[in-house]
């Protein structure tokens, strides 16, 4: 079996991913990138989430503010570009950038290769060393090989603690995971506003659900907004089962998903004449799991932080993204903290508690249930990415941890 050296390892090719490689390569170390699709993005992409999310100030303005700057902010605004999209806004005062998921892809895949980063494309982390509480090397699979990578410092990016799970390090785990979600999207809808197509859709569905024509689960299909375009139009459909992590878990999910969508196509193309020539464009290639385990830093953001929009000396990130909740058989569940207000992330949220070169970002920041509910979402994971890889290039050079905390601050959240 080959051996590859590198500087730090990053684990997970999405949001979190790209912005870590990004960091840690600020210093002109050799950074390598594992991912174990084909493509880059991570839910973003597979999943096909359709937004950016936790960028933009809280507030009921028309005009989308940013209360970040450096990576992120500049990642924003070049998808919006690739995109053609703006930020658009509801009434409770929520910014979010549709964006176009190829666009995405190639904005990922190009920032890697300017970047200099070492990218291995389905690759599977089946093993990790672990010394005196510090990690050494990983055993990489792919279709063809087995080898291993030696690195100084780890950010693990991959959304549900593998790197933690792999060493049995202490994880935080849900009683109950939030639900699972599927995004599908129909061609053939006459040409519409999306206000106007969401006002018929829910009434539809309402009406569907009370004839007892359709289960009450159609209830929770919504459209992704911004999707309506070029007679095309995308929905979230929750999926009625439970997340588990169990075997063969993801693939009942998945199957489900897939009997709903054509259910509910059926049912619109036979009722609503606005659907008569619809037909379904695809489905997003993963189900949309919001929420795994996480790993245990030295400290964990809880709800009260969030809500409370506390603020810390060692932050590293603005984040300005309700609790944003899906649990089985309810709509979602939006928890707010003050209008115009945020809160942030420390630094410690990214550290491991128990090993001295793993640090993570993304969805897998040391967080409870409640406040990973809003810090999970892509504005936010940008950033956290961003931080994890500055962090660990500041362990290799042997930077004070606080002199590496203040330069963070001042690229990405000083205002």
């Amino acid at each position: 079996m080959h051996e590859i050296n590198t500087d730090i390892l990053i684990i997970g090719g999405g949001s979190a991913g790209i912005s870590a490689a990004v960091g840690a390569s600020q210093f002109g170390n050799k950074v390598t990138l594992i991912e174990q699709l084909s493509y880059l993005g991570g839910k973003a992409t597979s999943a096909e989430v359709g937004t950016v999310c936790g960028l933009y100030k809280y507030s009921k303005t028309e005009k989308a503010e940013y209360i970040v700057k450096g990576f992120a902010k500049d990642f924003a605004e070049q998808l919006s570009e690739l995109s053609q999209t703006v930020p658009l806004n509801n009434n409770n005062g929520l910014h979010y950038l549709p964006y176009n998921i190829e666009a995405y892809k190639d904005l990922c895949l190009d920032i890697i290769k300017k970047n200099n980063v070492e990218l291995f494309l389905n690759s599977e982390v089946i093993h990790v060393q672990i010394s005196n509480q510090h990690l050494k090397s990983v055993t990489i699979k792919t279709a063809t090989e087995v080898f291993e990578i030696n690195y100084k410092t780890i950010v693990d990016c991959s959304g549900n603690g593998q790197i933690s799970q792999l060493t049995n390090l202490p994880l935080i785990t849900s009683d109950k995971y939030q639900a699972a979600a599927q995004i599908f999207t129909l061609s053939g809808i006459n040409d519409i506003t999306e206000t106007n197509l969401n006002f018929i859709v829910m009434k539809e569905l309402q009406k569907a659900v009370y004839d007892k024509t359709l289960n009450n689960s159609f209830e929770r299909i919504s459209i992704v907004q911004g999707s309506v375009k070029n007679n095309m139009v995308s929905f979230k459909l929750g999926i009625p089962i439970e997340v588990t992590f169990q075997e063969n878990n993801v693939m009942l999910l998945r199957e489900k998903a897939i009997e709903m969508i054509q259910t509910f196509l059926n049912y619109f193309t036979e009722t609503v004449p606005l659907f008569k020539n619809a037909s379904l464009q695809s489905i997003a290639p993963e189900v949309g799991i919001r929420v795994g385990m996480r790993s245990t830093g030295n400290y964990i953001l809880n709800e009260e932080d969030v809500l409370g929009g506390r603020k810390f000396n060692s932050a590293i990130a603005n984040c300005s993204w309700p609790i944003e909740e899906w649990v089985q058989d309810k709509r979602v569940k939006l928890r707010y903290f003050n209008l115009e207000d945020f809160y942030q992330i420390p630094a410690d949220c990214l550290k491991s508690i128990n090993v001295t070169n793993l640090y993570f970002a993304g969805g897998n920041i040391s967080a409870t249930d409640g406040a990973i509910a809003s810090a999970r979402v892509m504005g936010i994971c940008l950033q956290t990415g961003f931080a994890a890889g500055e962090l660990a290039a500041g362990q290799v050079a042997n930077e004070l941890e606080i002199n590496v905390i203040k330069a963070i601050q001042l690229k990405q959240i000083n205002t």
